[in-house]
């Protein structure tokens, strides 16, 4: 009976910690647009991983001291760093260049889609017929959110751009989860990982002159997006992801597009008119039929 109840306990705190990091990569287009919106996106992009690194080393000295076990490899920490780094610069170029809702539904929409091919090409994991279904329905759903305020209104640019945020963050997940199925600490993992991305967009944070750091808006937007946006996020999703099955956690994470059009159009104003609901909806239908079923290796 008590084994029942800690499993229901682990689980409940499995899902409110997932959505937790859903609310926080919720607010990152939001924070940019709110905070520093004429700062070049790539320098806010830096900002946030230099943060980010910093903290997530000093949560996984605090909560793990050492990085015992099984560590990565350094060819797949680089690969991991540099994807992470590529999600980062683009994804918040696409907010700059398409707004918040579609480049956070757009990126998040791909993101199952280019793991599945990333998988494929790595690990040969062969994806099955669900992920062919599930990614049709969901690149329906993103030209849905795109051609929200008429096909002339469709910016190719900023979807490319947020779709290779998808494939960056894809390449992360995939690399980095060779690693935590042989033991690997999540946490510092993460930690690593930020910090290989933090040291390849060092050189994007003079895009712009550094001073905006030393203003009010900058100071806050930084610490907001690296605290709570990066250190805090990743580490309430990998504690979710220890407690839940995977494919649960594909469906509490679609929290996250929900809270970043909510905000941006409370927020910020965006204009979301009833073709960019349905869109999100059919995304998030297309995420959660690709996670229906584990990907088999061949």
């Amino acid at each position: 009976m008590s084994t029942t109840g800690e499993r229901v306990n682990s689980s409940r705190a499995g899902i409110l910690a997932i959505l937790g990091a859903a609310f926080c990569f919720g607010t990152t287009g939001t924070t940019q647009q709110l905070g520093v919106p004429d700062i070049s996106p790539v320098a806010v992009a830096s900002a946030r991983l230099l943060c980010g690194a910093l903290f997530l080393f000093i949560f996984a000295y605090l909560l793990e001291r050492r990085n015992s076990g099984y560590r990565m490899p350094r060819a797949d920490l680089l690969i991991a760093g540099c994807g992470i780094a590529i999600y980062q610069l683009t994804f918040f170029s696409a907010v700059n260049s398409t707004g918040i809702a579609i480049a956070t539904v757009t990126a998040l929409g791909t993101a199952p889609t280019f793991s599945a091919i990333v998988a494929y090409l790595i690990l040969r994991e062969k994806p099955l017929l669900n992920w062919y279904i599930g990614t049709s329905v969901t690149i329906i759903g993103i030209v849905l959110v795109g051609t929200a305020n008429g096909v002339e209104g469709f910016n190719f640019f900023g979807i490319v751009l947020a779709s290779i945020a998808g494939l960056g963050f894809a390449i992360f997940n995939v690399i980095c989860r060779k690693s935590l199925e042989k033991g690997a600490s999540d946490i510092w993992v993460t930690a690593q990982t930020f910090g290989v991305a933090a040291l390849f967009s060092a050189p994007f944070l003079f895009a712009e002159s550094p001073i905006w750091l030393t203003t009010r808006n900058g100071i806050l937007t930084t610490l907001w997006l690296g605290i709570f946006t990066t250190s805090v996020g990743y580490i309430l999703f990998m504690y979710g992801l220890k407690r839940i099955p995977s494919s649960l956690a594909a469906t509490v994470v679609l929290a996250e597009p929900a809270t970043a059009t909510i905000l941006a159009a409370v927020v910020i104003g965006e204009p979301l008119v009833g073709q960019s609901y349905l869109g999100i909806v059919t995304v998030a239908l297309g995420i959660l039929y690709i996670s229906k079923r584990k990907r088999v290796s061949s």
